[in-house]
């Protein structure tokens, strides 16, 4: 059973491609996302219409930029709770929450940090694991 069963059964977790339609002007493909059960109704057949309550976008060379600003921009607009960035060539994992009209930072580590985040309790990730680059890779 994955951390999210436990944390909320009702909850869906998803992975890109899936258009998440925050208005008229802006539909994004986050890469993880997360609906929680008491907001199941935002669900469509092919598609989310509104805000998540938790979006993972993975960071590469030619997004960083977009991610870091745009789309943080776009999800504080739309209030999605919960914002995290993971960056693989920086090794580094950032959380944020969303607070009184503004996100801020949680959690940021990597490799050799241990992941804590007070709305996750037991959340556990083992970032040498999810950083992991092979030898010579």
């Amino acid at each position: 059973m994955t951390f999210f069963e436990e944390y909320d059964p009702e909850g869906e977790l998803f992975f890109a491609p899936l258009d998440v339609t925050l208005s008229n002007s802006n539909v994004v493909q986050p890469d993880i996302l997360f609906i929680s059960g008491t907001r199941r109704e935002i669900m469509r057949q092919e598609r989310i219409d509104g805000a998540c309550d938790l979006v993972v976008e993975i960071m590469s060379p030619t997004n960083r930029r977009k991610d870091r600003l745009q789309k943080m921009g776009i999800y504080r607009k739309a209030e999605i709770p919960h914002y995290w960035i993971v960056d693989p060539e920086e090794n580094t994992l950032e959380t944020f929450r969303f607070n009184d009209g503004s996100y801020t930072l949680v959690f940021a580590g990597g490799p050799g940090d241990e992941f804590t985040h007070p709305d996750f309790p037991g959340l556990d990730l083992d970032l040498d694991r999810v950083f992991f680059r092979p030898v010579g890779g």
